[in-house]
């Protein structure tokens, strides 16, 4: 275990915390809000970057700002063998993402690389906003109903019933949260640690990353959930 399964503990602990504290039927709400969150987010991150990324300019500010620590770039020959858990190609959803990794291990010039770096930054980034907006919003409609229904429970004494389903509740959306996260930014990680000039670059953002204890675990359920939102949900 390092640093990285320590955040995720305390992302989880925080979840069984704040699930006790609201009870399962704010849970179930917000549970509701996570789930739309995410689906939008899959299906709407591609136009979002792109607005970002064009519209706004983000894309030319990211590369320009990569590419002094992409210059160096990896000897041919030289690429590290990604682990075999690692998710690569073999998610369904989002496949974009890994684009920039097969490239950088074709070998491309720095220019290159620090632009595919930054066009996956930027979809990783309007997909978390996506679903931050979108599961917040919700979430607040839902807010409202929540505390009726929890006084309505409180009332037929189920009170103790309501707090232990809602620590249930509030870590299984936290773990589910963690395993999109990890799925969605474990392809990033891998095309900064192979894309950054610099062996201490790969030692930190790949080595750490492949030493975690939950993060294999993190990476099969992605697996398996990245097939279930690109035929179910139609994710792109």
């Amino acid at each position: 275990m390092n640093l990285v399964d320590g955040f995720f503990f305390l992302i989880l602990a925080w979840g069984a915390f704040r699930g006790f504290s609201c009870g399962l039927i704010s849970m179930v709400c917000h549970f509701g809000g996570f789930l739309v969150g995410v689906w939008l987010a899959g299906l709407y991150y591609i136009p979002v970057a792109k607005f970002l990324g064009v519209r706004l300019g983000l894309k030319g500010l990211l590369s320009k700002a990569l590419l002094p620590l992409c210059a160096g770039g990896i000897p041919a020959g030289e690429f590290p063998q990604l682990a075999s858990d690692a998710g690569s190609a073999s998610s369904a959803f989002p496949p974009s993402l890994w684009e920039p990794v097969q490239a950088i291990q074709s070998g491309i010039s720095g220019v290159t690389t620090a632009q595919l770096m930054a066009d996956s930054l930027i979809k990783l980034i309007a997909f978390f906003l996506v679903f931050a907006v979108a599961s917040g919003l919700l979430g607040a409609i839902l807010e409202l109903l929540a505390k009726i229904l929890t006084g309505l429970a409180h009332l037929a004494l189920l009170g103790g019933v309501n707090r232990v389903g809602g620590l249930a509740v509030g870590l299984a959306m936290n773990g589910l949260f963690l395993i999109v996260a990890v799925g969605m930014i474990t392809p990033l990680l891998y095309s900064f640690g192979l894309g950054l000039g610099g062996e201490g670059w790969r030692t930190v953002l790949i080595g750490n990353w492949e030493s975690s204890a939950l993060v294999p675990y993190f990476n099969k359920s992605w697996d398996v959930a990245s097939q279930v939102l690109a035929n179910f949900f139609l994710m792109v």
